[in-house]
């Protein structure tokens, strides 16, 4: 898919975040023409980092990271987070759909 976009002949850049997470506010993150720093990356972050893309172009034609190296969480607390979602139905609650459509 990048090959596509670059063989376009338009003016892009490719912004490769890490793993996403919130935070409430934009940390002193690294990005740029640079290996990622960490594993995860603030949405905060990322925002921040394409508006100043947009404003000054200076990655046009370029592939860039953007890392969160302040606040970050560990790979354990993104599970904890992921698997601890108040959207996501529990086990019991499917378990309940599934019966009820099967005797339906």
């Amino acid at each position: 898919m990048e090959a596509l976009v670059r063989e376009s002949g338009l003016g892009w850049t490719i912004v490769r975040p890490s793993g996403l997470f919130g935070l409430p506010q934009a940390t002193n993150y690294v990005a740029g023409e640079t290996d990622p720093v960490g594993a995860f990356t603030a949405r905060i972050d990322l925002a921040d980092y394409l508006v100043r893309l947009a404003q000054d172009g200076t990655a046009r034609r370029k592939t860039v990271v953007v890392s969160t190296t302040e606040h970050a969480p560990t790979v354990w607390e993104m599970i904890r987070r992921e698997a601890c979602k108040s959207d996501v139905p529990r086990r019991a609650e499917r378990v309940t759909v599934a019966t009820t459509r099967r005797s339906q």
